[in-house]
């Protein structure tokens, strides 16, 4: 298949490009590079050639991205034909998310358009390329049923995620808390040490938090963001989307991530909503960093109102044990079960703090020294004996094997 480059760097873009390339898990077939370096030619060769893969760097795009997409998308007559976009800049990356987002609602494409990252090294430029069209391709223009008004939409959203497909069925676990509690910091040590004990189950970890993005920073998985199919949420065309997640260790492939963290994109409730409803059908538990409990973000609202458990992180000291009591209103109405961190029998009981704060506690994490995140994709967190034992009480509603050498336990 033909990928057509514009690129001033003629020896630079070949390195986007990888040797093989599949369209819907088809039989990968051998990229031949076809390099412009205007945009006039650009579109010669797209009329001319028709090739699958279109690559724009927009450092060498000279055009408004207003007249460019349109008119190169106009080119596109095929649905496994794509463009790929390589912002210049983060600001430049913003511009061309609502540029897009806006020409999407009033345009009958046929190709597909996909919003790289600024930052992404050659390597993954052609691992997000080896792999494209894993959606169901077509974008189109507005249909009747999109003119509708906004309340129906969203009703219709709601309803589709009532009705889920036969899948995994995922079990959607949301950690929060009043900040500052440690929850980042047990989803790196607890949900790589279940995958590790039940490789037969799917894990995903996704990191909805929008005051740190710890977890996948933690985890090298900063350049596997969920807005970059933000036009798939704009269509609602997500059934066929294939995600691009990190494996970030080797020894568990069951363990995924993804970074949904909302700075350049704050998801809206309905979009929640699709996403769940379309990793419920591959993970077999699904567990969100939320961040800090907050009643101003409507998507963590509307996560937490989905999940199947919520987990609130919360430390033996008054601010944070008072903290949470200020959300008690809305945490009653969820299906929410306290863990507290940084825990020592020696100073509090567990049945203490739940008397204070009218919520079940589902377990606890003790105290431990130099319990810190290490900034590295390759060593496994393994949490102490002492911290082991609390995750094997605990009791998370679903069938896991919590510990080795011990029989499978099934918790109701």
């Amino acid at each position: 298949m033909i990928a057509l480059v514009l690129s001033s760097r003629p020896l630079q873009a070949k390195e986007y490009l990888p040797e093989t390339a599949s369209i819907r898990n088809a039989i990968p077939e051998k990229v031949d590079a076809m390099n412009v370096s205007t945009y006039e030619l650009m579109l010669e060769r797209l009329r001319e050639y028709e090739p699958k893969i279109v690559l724009v760097v927009t450092s060498d795009m000279s055009e408004s991205a207003y007249k460019w997409i349109p008119e190169v998308m106009g080119c596109l007559s095929k649905s496994d034909q794509t463009l790929f976009i390589i912002p210049k800049s983060e600001k430049d990356q913003y511009h061309l998310q609502v540029v897009i987002g806006e020409l999407v609602q009033v345009s009958n494409w046929r190709g597909q358009v996909s919003l790289l990252g600024f930052n992404l090294t050659y390597q993954e430029v052609a691992d997000q390329l080896s792999g494209y069209g894993q959606s169901d391709g077509e974008i189109q223009g507005n249909t009747s049923e999109e003119n509708e008004s906004d309340e129906i939409d969203e009703l219709t959203v709601l309803l589709g995620a009532t009705e889920k497909a036969k899948g995994r069925d995922g079990y959607v676990i949301a950690l929060t808390g009043p900040g500052s509690a440690g929850a980042t910091t047990f989803a790196l040590y607890h949900f790589p040490y279940l995958a590790k004990l039940n490789p037969e189950k799917e894990f995903l970890l996704v990191d909805l938090n929008e005051d740190k993005k710890d977890l996948v920073v933690a985890t090298n998985s900063e350049n596997y963001r969920l807005d970059y199919f933000i036009t798939a949420f704009q269509k609602k065309k997500l059934e066929k989307t294939s995600f691009k997640y990190n494996t970030p260790y080797k020894s568990i492939p069951n363990l995924k991530v993804i970074n949904a963290v909302q700075d350049q994109h704050k998801w809206t409730s309905n979009e929640i909503v699709m996403f769940l409803d379309k990793v419920r059908d591959e993970f077999d538990v699904i567990a969100f960093d939320a961040g800090q409990l907050r009643t101003s973000s409507n998507a963590q609202i509307r996560l937490l109102r989905e999940a199947d458990k919520v987990s609130v992180f919360v430390r033996p000291d008054s601010f944070s044990l008072n903290r949470t009591l200020s959300f008690k209103n809305i945490l009653d109405k969820l299906p929410s079960e306290v863990i507290i961190t940084h825990f020592d029998s020696a100073y509090v009981s567990k049945s203490e703090i739940e008397k204070y704060i009218g919520l079940p506690v589902m377990g606890v994490v003790s105290y431990e020294r130099g319990l810190i995140p290490k900034l590295s994709s390759t060593d496994i967190m393994e949490p102490p004996k002492a911290i082991v034992k609390d995750f094997v009480s605990y009791n998370w509603g679903i069938e896991l094997t919590v510990v080795i050498k011990r029989k499978r336990l099934l918790f109701n």
